[in-house]
């Protein structure tokens, strides 16, 4: 099962997720401008320092949905044989060709957008798109940082191999990292290119939310994959999916100065509107909402 051959259909999801992006990102005025903050190695320098320095500025109400997010993932080692379990059951051939076709086209999408904005750069002389070429890889290297990091704090051995959990220790596994470089794309993209603005009209707003969505989707894939496959346990791919996400939407707000600007956005009218995965013992969770 595990050496089957993934079908030629395996890029239609990539091909509608790039359809949706080429629809929903060029020709707004927005993109066209300046880039954000300067496209240099001093600016990756500073948006790695505010990483590292975010939880010393956060609030009560910043700890308080630290702890709540951590409290999630730790509960869901309380159910994660039973998700197993249901994996187990629930798998079949078909489902495993997908699952992995779905996530090999999610991880090749990353280097593959981040040059496409490179090019689209070049060809439109836009700074813009070129700062979210540099985001996208930032993303993708800093979330491996962190996961590197979390997986050698709490090191869970993948689930063929046990059920032991050790700290302080290697060849740990608690961060997915496949499920954590498909949601690093997300916030570079969808926080700079995918904003419902006043101007856009019904079509353009709908290819910004299906581009929203797949991207979304494409990272809640790869985490059933990893499930599925029997790679990760549900908490593994529940800390890789913050890891990205949290990673990409600090290095979009560190570029514009911090948080303030998603307040600021969100009160506006043309705000689009939140997208929340939220992992439960039968599945995943989609809230659409604002």
């Amino acid at each position: 099962m595990r050496g089957a051959r993934v079908p030629r259909s395996q890029g239609v999801f990539a091909w509608i997720l790039v359809a949706a992006l080429l629809h929903a990102g060029p020709g707004q005025a927005w993109a066209e401008s300046a880039s954000e903050a300067p496209v240099t190695w001093k600016q990756v320098g500073a948006d790695a320092r505010y990483l590292l320095t975010r939880p010393a500025h956060l609030d009560r109400k910043g700890w308080a949905r630290v702890t709540w997010t951590l409290g999630i993932g730790a509960s869901l080692y309380a159910v994660r044989r039973e998700v197993r379990d249901a994996a187990e059951r629930n798998r079949g051939a078909d489902l495993d060709r997908l699952l992995q076709s779905a996530r090999k086209t999610s991880l090749a999408a990353v280097p593959a957008l981040a040059l496409g904005f490179a090019l689209a750069g070049s060809a439109r002389d836009s700074a813009f798109d070129h700062e979210t070429s540099v985001l996208v890889l930032e993303s993708l290297a800093f979330s491996y940082a962190l996961g590197e990091a979390g997986r050698f704090v709490v090191a869970s051995r993948r689930p063929e191999k046990g059920e032991a959990i050790d700290t302080f220790s290697g060849d740990g596994h608690s961060v997915s990292g496949d499920v954590a470089a498909a949601s690093s794309l997300i916030a570079p993209i969808a926080d700079r290119h995918l904003k419902i603005r006043d101007g856009d009209g019904r079509g353009r707003r709908f290819w910004k939310r299906l581009a929203t969505f797949g991207l979304y989707g494409a990272a809640g894939l790869v985490a059933a994959q990893r499930i599925e496959a029997d790679r990760h346990w549900l908490p593994d791919v529940y800390f890789g999916y913050l890891d990205g996400l949290c990673v990409g939407r600090m290095l979009v707000d560190s570029r514009r100065g911090g948080r303030g600007w998603r307040d600021r956005d969100g009160d506006q009218p043309g705000a689009g509107p939140r997208v929340e995965l939220t992992p439960v013992p039968a599945g995943i969770v989609i809230r659409w909402g604002r």
